[in-house]
């Protein structure tokens, strides 16, 4: 079964909440916008992932799956940080968090991304 948008943007709001902690009220208005974003692409990523492992003229690789992830994971950082008061460790801390249920909940689809 495919990973959809809908079920990873659900795994990470709940570990951001979790992982910010007193943090989350800082970043509440935000997050879920920056979430779903992160969300589309992860589902775009491993189903291009997919795609090339069945037939590598379409899709992409693991390795370009992986910094198109970074570069999404990157761009939510930056914006996190830049609306709020948190730091940028705080921020990555709570990201590493979210990969952390990410790749538990998603082993298959999205483990040579994440």
């Amino acid at each position: 079964m495919p990973v959809t948008a809908d079920e990873i943007f659900t795994q990470i709001t709940d570990a951001a909440e979790g992982a910010f902690k007193e943090g989350w009220a800082a970043v509440q208005n935000y997050a879920p916008a920056e979430f779903k974003k992160m969300a589309v692409q992860l589902e775009d990523i491993a189903t291009n992932v997919a795609l090339f492992a069945v037939d590598d003229s379409q899709g992409y690789s693991p390795a370009t799956g992986k910094l198109l992830f970074q570069m999404q994971r990157l761009s939510c950082e930056a914006v996190l940080v830049a609306v709020t008061q948190l730091t940028m460790i705080a921020v990555q801390k709570a990201l590493n968090a979210i990969l952390k249920v990410l790749k538990s909940a998603f082993q298959g689809a999205l483990a040579a991304v994440l």
